[in-house]
This record gives C-alpha cells, structure tokens and sequence, in this order.
C-alpha cells in the first residue's frame, strides 16, 4: 500500500459495473486495496435520540471524519438501545449479502454503564475477532482528555470482512475512536486479504514496514550497544511494541511468545510470572490483582521506552488482573530478537520497569485466612 495521498483521478472507482449493478466484492475489495478507500457505516445506539428528545452529535461527526479521510459513509443511522440495535447489526453483518456489507461499521453510544448500555455485548454476539489492542488504543487516545475514557465498554473486532467498532456516544470520544481507527485500515484489509506473516505466505503491511526500516543504518536515538551488536540492518531497524495490555483474561505464555516472534527474529525469550504457594515461609493460597486505571498507559509507555533503548526487538507485555489460582501466570512478557543474547537482556530490563512502577497491586490470600497487600 503507497503511503502517497489518495488521488482520484488516478484510480478505478469504488463501484464496479453498471450504474445500480451490485459490485462483485472481489472487484471491489481490490479496488480497496490499492486505493485506499473503503465503505462505511455509522450507527448511533440513542433511545432518546431515536425519539427525538435528544439531537444525536455523534453521528454527524463520525461521518464527516469518515469522509474528510476519503471514505465513502452514508448519514448516520439513529436506532434504540437493546433490539432495535441488534436488528440493524444483523441487518449489516448478515442479512445483506457478503458483497453488500460495509467494510467499517461504527457504532456510537450504548458502551456505559446505564442499564440499557447493551452495545458491547450485542456487537460480540457478531465478531469473529476481537481487536483489544485498538480498544486500548482509543482509551489511550481518550485519556488524554478525560479521566472518565476508560469507562467505555466498546468492543472492536472482524465480523466476516467488517471491521466493527464501538465508541462512546460523544463527539469526542468519536474523534479519538475514529482517529485510532482509519490509519488502520489499509493493515486491517491486507491482511484479511490474505497478506499475513506466515512462512509461506505473503508478507503484512507490518512486515513490510519492518523490512523497509531495515534499510536504515542508524540505530535509534537512546539506543546503548549491548554485549552483541547485530550485523543486520534488522538489529539496527526501530524496535516494536507488538502488545501491551492488561486483562482479567488467562494470559498463555504459548501465545505471547508466538506474537513477539516473527521471520526476522531467531531467538523469543519469554518471561511467565505464576502464583507460588508460599511468601516468606508462609503458605498462599490464593491471590487478588487489582489495577490502577492508568495501569494500561504505564505498562505500554514502558514498553516504549525499552523499544527506544535497544534497537531490533519485539515487545510483548501482558499483565492479568483478578482472582488468580497457585500456578496461574499473572505476568507474561516475551522478547524476540535476532540474537539470544539481546533478547535476555531487554526481556529482564522489562520485567524489572514492569515491576517498579506499573501500578498493578496484589491482595495475598494466606494459609491461615489472612490477607496482605503487596506493593502499594
């Protein structure tokens, strides 16, 4: 995909055929992908606004972003929390044929904590995927403007060949989603065009960006030589933060270590915190991880700054919060790099920042029915 701006005197119109003929989704999903221009739709979850007591500002603005960017999007469709929702859901996710269904579907509002707030657990009933990094990223993108960001339930993920994204039903927090969202697409459609990187297959959009920052021979700023100084223009290539997220969700080291790996990396060096049964002489039994609300923020500038220490890694930090059992993993981190010796050291760098200072605290339950804090 050319970073160049869209120009469309240039390229094929999105609409293949006929005037009124449905496009052929091949066709058109092609078009796509060398243009850069995509279908969407906006839905606002609203009972007030759907009966007119409350003018919906959302919408219009999710529209207008979309557009601004170069995207097809048609006016803002207003419907009711609850069922109302989920008809139009089916309606685009499923009742219209495959090559009729938009390629981004947004929805505003509904991802509170009102009782009618149902958008997030009517919109899984229709993923295939879950995307909880954008989700974290629109957080991120929101608390920069307000401490209340967090709060927002919305999912995002794949529904067939759909993107769907849930944001708060304000206009801000529709900026910050749909400023999160749109340089995302390009990577979004190559690779459910088949562009993964996967062996034998064709190299993603990230993969491609990789290769082209090899070429680059300064290593990046902050970056102190280790014991091994890789030859390869990929040692010397900026270094990535594939993951970092806090969960309540079983962390698997398995999966942790195969998401930092990739075809330029020959070593994965994997760090697994588990639940011991024992602090100090004294059995455990059990254990409580509670998370600040910036605990995210913290744990992904971290990551960060180690990416900007060391060139040629890939960073993968996951920290569970919740009731965990002797022998659940509470932390998982997982370093790959060229060279083994590299990836121990920013592997054992992260796991001491992490522990410092992501504000992530811990209630001990003890053998004998106490409990302590750790760490506050």
């Amino acid at each position: 995909m050319s970073d160049q701006p869209f120009d469309q005197t240039q390229q094929p119109p999105v609409h293949g055929g006929a005037p009124g003929e449905p496009r052929r989704e091949h066709d058109a999903r092609h078009t796509a992908e060398i243009s850069g221009t995509y279908r969407a739709v906006v839905l606002v979850a609203s009972t007030r606004a759907a009966a007119g007591t409350y003018p919906d500002k959302s919408g219009p603005t999710a529209v207008t972003l979309i557009r601004e960017a170069g995207h097809e999007c048609s006016d803002p469709v207003v419907v009711a929390d609850g069922e109302p929702l989920r008809a139009e859901l089916d309606h685009h996710l499923r009742g219209l044929p495959v090559e009729q269904r938009p390629d981004l579907l947004i929805v505003s509002g509904g991802t509170g904590l009102m009782p009618d707030d149902v958008t997030p657990e009517l919109t899984r009933e229709y993923l295939d995927r879950e995307l909880p990094g954008v989700v974290h990223a629109i957080w991120d993108a929101g608390l920069r403007n307000t401490h209340t960001a967090v709060l927002s339930r919305g999912a995002v993920g794949v529904s067939g060949r759909t993107l769907v994204a849930n944001l708060p039903g304000s206009r801000g927090g529709v900026k910050d989603g749909v400023g999160v969202i749109l340089p995302l697409l390009d990577h979004v459609f190559q690779q459910l065009n088949g562009h993964r990187d996967a062996g034998h297959q064709a190299p993603s959009a990230a993969d491609d960006r990789v290769d082209a920052d090899a070429e680059r021979t300064e290593p990046a700023a902050g970056y102190q030589p280790s014991g091994v100084q890789g030859d390869h223009p990929v040692d010397r290539a900026p270094s990535v933060v594939v993951t970092a997220r806090v969960t309540d969700n079983r962390l698997d080291a398995a999966e942790v270590q195969a998401a930092a790996a990739s075809r330029t990396t020959g070593a994965v060096v994997g760090f697994s915190g588990l639940v011991r049964d024992h602090d100090g002489g004294r059995p455990v039994t059990e254990l409580d991880y509670t998370a600040h609300p910036t605990a995210q923020n913290v744990l992904l500038r971290v990551c960060e700054e180690l990416a900007q220490e060391h060139t040629g890694v890939r960073i993968v930090a996951e920290h569970r919060t919740g009731r965990l059992r002797v022998g659940d993993s509470a932390m998982e981190v997982a370093v790959a790099a060229s060279h083994r010796k590299r990836a121990f050291e920013v592997c054992d760098a992260l796991v001491d920042r992490i522990k410092q200072r992501v504000p992530i605290w811990k209630e001990q339950h003890l053998g004998d029915g106490s409990k302590e804090w750790v760490n506050l």
